[in-house]
């Protein structure tokens, strides 16, 4: 009866395991964060987190990371990538990733390339938030948060620039 009660108590710890959230932001997390605009006369109209019919751009989060660097300073590399699906070539953006219903912006990312229709920006480009930088502490802490409690619903990406050929 014993190990029956046993078996059944290390049954119940593995079913309940699997529905625990992570204890750190993973891929999956950033695939499901994407914000999809509308265009009127190259000007945003319109932004959603939630899925829109035909947008005309589309705004990710590709990369957003934990890593160490010297002397173990502990910082978080991220970046922003834009899909073009407006029928015009895109030479630039400027994308503000911002706490929702605030002013506070985390980082401004600069998109610096020609991206033609149907395609996305390149990865070559992102920003690294240190932990040892004054100047940029609110920033590490917001990211840091977010990233150790899997929770980036706070987050909202903002079109502040856009330029076409």
């Amino acid at each position: 009866m014993i190990n029956l009660n046993y078996i059944a108590f290390i049954l119940s710890l593995f079913i309940t395991a699997g529905f625990v959230k992570a204890d750190y932001l993973r891929e999956d997390d950033l695939k499901s964060f994407v914000v999809s605009c509308y265009l009127e006369n190259e000007v945003p109209v319109f932004c959603s987190n939630t899925q829109i019919d035909d947008p005309h751009l589309k705004i990710y989060l590709p990369l957003f990371k934990s890593v160490m660097i010297e002397d173990k300073i502990h910082a978080f590399r991220i970046m922003a990538a834009i899909e073009n699906l407006s029928k015009r070539n895109l030479i630039g953006a400027k994308i503000k990733l911002k706490i929702k219903n605030t002013d506070n912006t985390i980082v401004e990312f600069i998109i610096n390339e020609k991206i033609k229709y149907k395609m996305s920006s390149k990865a070559n480009y992102s920003h690294l938030i240190r932990s040892d930088i004054p100047k940029i502490q609110q920033s590490y802490k917001v990211l840091h948060s977010a990233y150790y409690n899997a929770d980036i619903s706070n987050f909202e990406m903002v079109i502040s620039e856009l330029h076409f050929d």
